[in-house]
């Protein structure tokens, strides 16, 4: 049955967001299948397949019954379950990066920038995006995905007022980030505005054009961070990157990459939160907060149980001081201070768009009158008369279009009495700042308050403006170290001391650590001795210790004890190989936990460390338990060694280490298995060593293994119309697109061609492609303007119906702004017929086209944005807008289900009215989102 319960939704393709650790295993099963073992190790038998079974998947008794919450353990969460009667696929590449059940690309298009394609489940309700053939999220993660990006960082944050996401065009991470009522500012940074566009149809997901917090910066997140006031570096809260590490590594200056812009984006007290490998995992980095420290949550636990590593990095050590030094020594030779450096001319030059749509305009007429004087007013420089032009043309909604520049920029507007609408666009190149202010004085002069919209894209900029010093202090970031590179401060933290460890100072710190094992099962723990000259004061501390049931110490082989000391609570062993230690290990049913007395033979530890922990050993699991513990000092090279390579060959499920550093002494090293509270617990650990010992101590780092593969997973599934999705298909079914806008950069690759670019070339070039498209633009207006802006040029065409305006920065790059009346948003066949790359095509065709062939040869496109504009807060094209007002599909695959006459069919019918209500004609039954009846749930 299709779509037939939609409290469900598929848990398939998942598997492509795992791990590439776990997707390397997937591989390597399929590529090996056909060489079958005779046997495993560890004396194992191959299965059917000829596949020997993983020791970490081995079904075992658990020696654990900690009161910890075991249900996490079952099936694979990246799994298909496979439906009944279900055929299953062939294992292929191929058909690895498919979505089991789902329909590929129900919409595939091009933007400028990529592929863009969206696919829906046949069997279940979910809708999945893919850029460039790559899946990129699907709906069903977004619980599992955007909650916890913003909820769980926002946990340690007091308050929460400036937020920056950048790749989050889906716009699910800003519809989390409103849920909070101190937000006064969102700002979003996403190269591809049809991404945004495209999740209003299919995600249902606004992009919250209307909302006055809400800023979105379409195009080169390089030049937006660049443009961004320098004021805002250094005032948000939580900055969020959804990028890829070849995108992190793009240049915003000449000392900066993006994600060195976009970390001093961040307060002093800020956190910045990066994705890793896709869905699996999400980095989280902070200067100031310790995440171990703070608590505000209600369960105490809650803040730790996401925690996966964990760095307290050292910045020195990771070469990122160098700024720092370089400051330090200036400030040396010019008396504390920096020296003041001259701003350098620009040899680029961009600027800023900001598209407002303004509704409940009652008067247009009076704008053009006050225009001079609000830009004036707002500390900008008009130029000339406005250009104004009227037309009662019919076919034409707009009647009424004004144009003004300035040595910043320009303002133009066109009105739609039939909608009650004004459309108008601020571009600044300098001043960029000022947008927001002539916004709102516009706003107020046609006594708009609330309803309008807006967002900005990145436009060309004028090369020899007036106020260029003024405007390389304004925006943009200033290289600045963030790191703690203070010699000083960093020798008042706990250092690791050169000497051995005192035995009380251990002892302590293994007292303490007792906490990582299963509160509800005897402990039974080993001591490493090693040579007889040893006293093994660990031993002798544990044996005191009401908390252990006994200690089983080690000794090198030929060490002979007094067995006659031996009973219940303590016996002596001494380990000539293998087989001494699994007798022993086998008595106690596994050690619960390995501890290195400081003073074992360094020896002795190397040859315990092949015997507990060598690579692919099945007998493991006869030495120890499956919740086990591992304490050492790491005082020597053995420790370390041991430590190493048991984090890493350890045959048990949940592996997690953590090393504590204790002021003046050593580091204290933890291994733990199968310990869903290890986070908590270590935390507990360093703690209680402090409050024992005296001494200072802060947790260095703590790394957790693979993640852990479940057996029986039953997740909660959350439909696409879980969330209230009201608002979302109201402006989606009742906007109203009115005109279309194109805005391209075009730039000369040949110098010789930028020496012949001149403002009577651009002039002519204008005149000649506006000839003949009187009929797109009656009764145009002419305007140029060229060493009043700086030493590019301004050539614009104005009508009521729309305009062209051409920039010329100056050197070799230039800015085509056209709007028209009406849509020409079709499917253009570049390479692939299945892919085409969606155009206004008009604007190309008719004016771009010729207008490059006016200008040198090596012209050529290097940015296009496309913008549907117009009322009742557009944000699609009517080409993507299937819907009547209040009534639309949830999904695209109605129409398939419609010609197969699901609308009709009894069973089917009840769903096929809430979601597929256009098709079946019964809008007056549209789901509008929330939780789905009970029933329906069932």
């Amino acid at each position: 049955m299709r779509l037939s319960n939609a409290s469900l939704l598929l848990a398939a393709a998942a598997a492509l967001l795992s791990s590439t650790q776990q997707s390397s295993t997937l591989f390597a099963a399929a590529q090996h299948s056909s060489s079958k073992p005779r046997s495993c190790p560890g004396g194992a038998t191959p299965d059917s397949d000829g596949s020997c079974p993983n020791p970490d998947m081995i079904e075992e008794s658990s020696s654990s019954d900690d009161d910890e919450d075991q249900s996490r353990q079952s099936g694979n969460p990246n799994a298909h379950k496979m439906e009944e009667g279900e055929e299953k696929p062939p294992t292929t590449c191929d058909s690895y990066l498919r979505l089991a059940g789902f329909k590929d690309a129900v919409y595939e298009t091009r933007s400028f920038y990529q592929e863009v394609a969206w696919s829906e489940n046949a069997n279940k309700p979910d809708v999945c995006m893919s850029l460039d053939d790559i899946l990129q999220i699907c709906h069903s993660y977004r619980p599992h995905y955007h909650e916890p990006y913003v909820h769980f960082p926002a946990a340690y944050l007091k308050e929460m007022k400036r937020i920056v996401f950048i790749g989050g065009g889906d716009a699910m991470l800003l519809h989390e980030s409103l849920k909070y009522p101190n937000v006064e500012l969102v700002l979003g940074l996403e190269l591809d505005q049809k991404v945004v566009r495209e999740s209003l149809k299919h995600f249902h997901i606004q992009p919250h054009f209307d909302d006055p917090r809400v800023q979105w910066w379409f195009g080169d997140a390089s030049k937006s961070l660049a443009l961004i006031p320098r004021e805002w570096f250094g005032t948000f809260d939580l900055v969020m990157v959804d990028l890829s590490e070849t995108a992190m590594s793009i240049s915003v200056t000449d000392d900066l990459d993006i994600f060195g812009a976009l970390s001093l984006l961040m307060k002093p007290d800020g956190i910045f939160v990066k994705n890793e490998l896709y869905y699996g995992q999400m980095h989280m980095e902070t200067n100031n907060i310790h995440t171990f420290e703070y608590t505000p949550l209600e369960d105490e636990d809650d803040h730790y149980k996401l925690i996966k590593d964990y760095s307290r990095n050292d910045a020195r050590k990771q070469g990122k001081c160098d700024l720092y030094d370089r400051e330090m020594k200036e400030r040396a030779a010019n008396g504390g201070e920096l020296m003041k450096k001259d701003p350098v001319v620009p040899t680029k030059s961009a600027g800023v768009l900001l598209v407002v749509e303004a509704e409940g305009v009652k008067d247009f007429s009076g704008l053009a009158g006050a225009l001079k004087d609000i830009l004036t007013k707002q500390g900008l420089k008009p130029i000339g008369d406005v250009a104004g032009s009227s037309s009662t043309t019919d076919g034409f909604e707009a009647t009424s279009g004004i144009f003004l520049a300035m040595e910043e920029g320009y303002v133009d507007a066109h009105y739609y009495p039939g909608k009650s609408y004004v459309g108008f666009e601020i571009v600044l190149w300098s001043k960029i700042a000022k947008n927001s202010d002539v916004r709102d004085a516009i706003l107020e002069q046609l006594e708009v308050t609330s309803n309008f919209s807006n967002f900005r894209v990145i436009h060309g900029g004028m090369l020899g403006a007036k106020n260029w010093k003024e405007d390389v202090e304004a925006v943009g970031p200033v290289n600045k170290n963030l790191r703690q590179c203070d010699p000083e401060v960093k020798a008042a933290e706990p250092q690791i001391g050169s000497s051995p460890i005192p035995s009380d100072t251990f002892n302590s710190a293994v007292a303490a650590s007792l906490t990582l094992l299963p509160k509800k099962m005897d402990k039974v723990v080993a001591v490493i001795c090693g040579s007889e000259t040893n006293e093994c004061e660990t031993a002798k501390s544990l044996v005191m210790n009401p908390k252990v049931d006994k200690v089983v110490a080690l000794w090198d082989c030929g060490v002979t004890k007094d067995s006659s000391k031996d009973d219940d609570e303590f016996s002596n062993v001494s380990v000539c190989g293998a087989k001494e230690l699994k007798r022993s290990a086998k008595i106690e049913e596994g050690y619960s936990a390995v501890v290195i007395d400081p003073s074992a033979n360094e020896s002795f530890v190397l040859n315990m460390k092949d015997e507990l922990c060598r690579r692919k050993d099945a007998g493991q699991h006869v030495l120890l338990r499956d919740q086990v513990a591992f304490f050492t000092s790491l005082a020597n090279e053995a420790e370390a060694t041991l430590y190493a390579t048991c984090v890493k060959n350890l045959l048990k499920e949940f592996v997690r280490s953590a090393r504590i550093v204790i002021d003046g002494v050593a580091q204290f090293g933890i291994i733990g298995t199968n310990n869903h509270s290890f986070v908590r617990r270590v935390v507990g650990v360093q703690q209680s060593i402090e409050k024992k010992t005296g001494l200072r101590t802060h947790i260095a780092k703590m790394v957790g293994g693979p993640v852990k593969q479940q057996k029986q997973y039953d997740p909660d599934h959350y439909p696409p119309n879980a969330y209230d999705e009201s608002e979302s298909l109201k402006q989606y079914t009742n906007q109203s697109p009115l005109a279309s806008q194109s805005l391209y950069q075009l730039e000369l690759s040949d110098p010789k061609d930028i020496k012949k670019m001149s403002p009577k070339l651009i002039k002519d070039a204008v005149d000649s492609v506006i000839k003949p498209l009187k009929i797109v633009f009656p009764d145009a207006q002419r305007v140029d303007f060229s060493t009043e802006v700086g030493i590019g040029a301004v050539s614009a065409v104005l009508s009521a119906a729309g305009h062209l305006i051409v920039i010329w920065d100056g050197a070799g790059r230039l800015t085509v702004n056209i709007l028209t009346d009406g849509e020409s948003y079709v499917p253009v066949v570049i390479k692939d017929p299945d892919v085409p790359d969606m155009q206004l095509s008009s604007h190309k065709t008719n004016i771009v086209d010729p207008l490059i062939l006016r200008l040198p040869l090596s012209t050529g496109v290097s940015v296009r944005e496309q913008m549907p504009r117009g009322a009742n807060k557009t944000v699609n094209f009517k080409k993507d807008i299937d819907a009547i007002p209040n009534c639309t599909d949830h999904y695209v695959l109605c129409k398939d289900f419609f010609k197969e006459d699901e609308c009709d069919d009894e069973e089917e019918k009840p769903w096929m009215e809430k979601y597929c209500s256009l098709s079946c004609g019964t809008c007056d039954k549209m789901w509008m989102g929330g939780p789905p009846p009970l029933q329906e749930r069932q």
